[in-house]
């Protein structure tokens, strides 16, 4: 979706808002969370996504959580 506003915004002569309303207007966003279809729409992710450095299972998470914290309280 956002290669497509991109695409629009480029064209000789620039863009209307109304052009790219449809597609920035976090209609289509919300859908990307309800069918899990990330193509769908322009979706956010915060900073914390340049700190993901694997993923793992749940199981193997919540034993890391589980350890870090039981060092911490140690």
């Amino acid at each position: 979706v956002a290669k497509e506003v991109i695409e629009i915004e480029r064209k000789p002569g620039g863009a209307e808002f109304a052009e790219v309303a449809p597609l920035v207007s976090g209609q289509r966003g919300k859908l990307v969370y309800e069918n899990g279809d990330p193509d769908h729409g322009i979706w956010t992710a915060g900073q914390i996504v340049g700190l993901i450095k694997d993923i793992p299972t749940c199981e193997v998470l919540l034993k890391r959580i589980v350890d870090e914290a039981e060092e911490t309280i140690r």
